[in-house]
């Protein structure tokens, strides 16, 4: 439990020195494309903002707490070693899994209104590669926070401008 916290502790208090950042904006070119790629073609995305007001902003900021903070403090911070310890590539896939498997699960114990995309498989291809995309950043930065950033711009974007469930 000792060592957890240190690593979490860790994860936080670590920002990307200027080869993380340049490691980060290569992760980012191939990731964020193809997540869009994916959600567009899938027709999980569509031009379709909501209109801006406490509201946008309240969604906004939520979400960066759940999902993006919650989630990357456990499938990141705690599940992947930071970059100088060996990770190897069954591991980044059992993580990836960890991760697309928490969203079937979430919606099958909480029931949030939006369970039913949680259980589409377009979804969670779209989530395995935003979950692949994190464990890459997480492992070139030894920080979470782009890992964060990224996971809140995407999931919020989704929602607040291109038509993704809000409940």
């Amino acid at each position: 439990m000792i060592r957890a916290g240190r690593r979490l502790h860790a994860a936080l208090v670590t920002w990307p020195d200027a080869r993380g950042w340049r490691a980060m904006g290569r992760e980012l070119l191939w990731g964020l494309p193809l997540i869009a790629l994916l959600a567009f073609a899938t027709s999980l995305a569509h031009f379709d903002p909501m209109p801006f007001g406490f509201h946008w902003l309240g969604v906004f900021f939520t979400l960066m707490l759940v999902p993006a903070l919650g989630e990357e403090l456990v499938f990141r911070g705690l599940i992947v070693p930071p970059p100088d310890r060996p990770f190897p590539p069954w591991q980044a896939a059992l993580a990836v899994g960890m991760f697309v498997l928490w969203h079937p699960f979430q919606a099958g114990t909480f029931g949030p209104p939006w369970s039913a995309i949680f259980l589409d498989w377009r979804f969670l291809m779209i989530v395995t590669v935003l979950g692949a995309l994190l464990v890459r950043l997480y492992r070139a930065t030894g920080s979470i926070w782009p890992c964060v950033c990224t996971h809140w711009l995407i999931v919020a974007g989704w929602k607040l401008l291109f038509a993704g469930p809000i409940g």
